[in-house]
């Protein structure tokens, strides 16, 4: 596992422990509140007996989930979610059946507990599972409506108002769960890819160390069996094909640290920029950015896009190859032109900060072309920049 995804894992972790914390409350709260109101009027329900039946069973799938929860450490056992569901369903059935007639004021307050119920699994099942599960607890009581022929017009407001207080607490939690998972990766994701603005200009990004300190380690446990008699020599045929695709990956990401610039591992790391963002830079010039225009050409790229990008939405930011005909003198600036293509994105909706960013990277100039919106930029940096940028030869002004 990558080092961001291992951060990714244990944030999201967290995050959903404090989610179920809260969303197991409410759910509590609102289940509390029917069992209540079910219990005042015991005389309104025809069928009592099954009634009763069902708040057990709704009882019963309650406190699985609250028991495998303060078990479990991460994630609940995987016969949980099915089980607590299919006793609700019965419950469901059973409340229906016991709150079956018409005109007795009798109201599903367990079937409608089961679908405030369903908060609790948002964090453990699938979101589509969830709004599956809560759209027919809603369709359920929709039918039992129907089937019972109301005549007043009171009677349809209360069935829509039971659907609403048993579907909409679900849903909202799904949608909470989505937006906060949102944010929650765009952030890190962004903590990542902020990392590279102080980086050398060439190196490998924060993956490609990873796989290089696994390299390393493969390389030295070889070497250490080797030393220690552990490992006959001459090699095997096994162990010489391993230790030849050590070296061979150790010189390929070391060559890979030689010629991608940070730009590069910026966006190829990066969970929402990565997919989005496509980068021509054949000489490596953005390695001779200064730090706070590498801040202003990443905030413009996070502006430009869409949180996260929306379908159809790409920018291509292509830095232009320069010719090299020698060092500079001291004191010699050196002019870096680029663009940044950006399709999908209106004019109109650029964020104004979008501009400041970009004016941190350099002169620039926009237009709308039939492509998209084109931004021109003349990035200017100075020639101790250049002289510190690995694998790069000075281009003249």
């Amino acid at each position: 596992m990558s080092i961001a995804a291992d951060l990714h894992r244990r944030q999201a972790t967290q995050r959903l422990r404090r989610l179920a914390a809260g969303f197991g409350l409410a759910s509590l709260v609102l289940m509390l509140y029917q069992l209540l109101s079910f219990l005042l009027h015991p005389g309104a329900y025809p069928r009592l007996p099954l009634s009763v039946a069902a708040w057990l069973l709704v009882i019963i799938g309650t406190s699985i989930v609250q028991f495998a929860q303060v078990r479990a450490d991460e994630e609940l056992p995987a016969w949980v979610v099915p089980t607590v569901m299919a006793i609700w369903g019965v419950a469901v059935v059973l409340d229906i059946a016991g709150a079956w007639g018409r005109h007795t004021g009798a109201s599903p307050a367990a079937t409608i507990a089961v679908g405030a119920g369903l908060m609790q699994l948002v964090t453990h099942a699938r979101p589509r599972v969830v709004l599956t599960a809560a759209g027919v607890v809603g369709l359920t009581i929709a039918v039992a409506f129907l089937l019972h022929g109301p005549d007043p017009i009171q009677e349809f407001a209360l069935g829509y108002l039971m659907i609403g207080l048993a579907v909409s607490p679900s849903v909202l939690a799904v949608l909470v769960m989505r937006a906060v998972g949102t944010a929650s990766q765009l952030e890190l994701d962004r903590t990542q890819v902020q990392s590279t603005v102080n980086s050398p200009g060439f190196a490998v990004g924060m993956l490609a160390s990873e796989e290089l300190a696994r390299l390393d380690l493969d390389a030295e446990k070889l070497l250490d069996g080797v030393a220690t008699g552990h490992t006959p020599l001459p090699l095997t045929a096994e162990a010489s094909a391993e230790a030849a695709s050590l070296a061979t990956e150790l010189r390929l990401h070391l060559i890979e640290g030689r010629r991608e610039t940070w730009l590069h591992n910026a966006v190829s790391e990066s969970t929402f920029l990565g997919p989005a963002v496509t980068v021509t830079d054949s000489d490596g010039l953005a390695g001779l950015m200064e730090p706070d225009q590498r801040d202003g050409l990443l905030s413009a790229m996070w502006l430009l896009l869409s949180d996260p990008p929306k379908p159809g939405q790409a920018l291509r930011v292509r830095i232009s190859p320069r010719s090299k005909e020698g060092a500079l003198p001291p004191g010699a600036t050196i002019t870096i032109p680029m663009s940044i293509l950006a399709t999908g994105v209106p004019r109109k909706g650029v964020d104004p900060a979008t501009w400041h960013a970009i004016a941190r990277v350099g002169r620039y100039d926009e237009s709308v072309t039939s492509s998209g919106l084109l931004i021109e930029i003349e990035c200017v940096v100075g020639s101790h920049t250049a002289e510190e940028g690995a694998g790069v030869s000075s281009p003249t002004r």
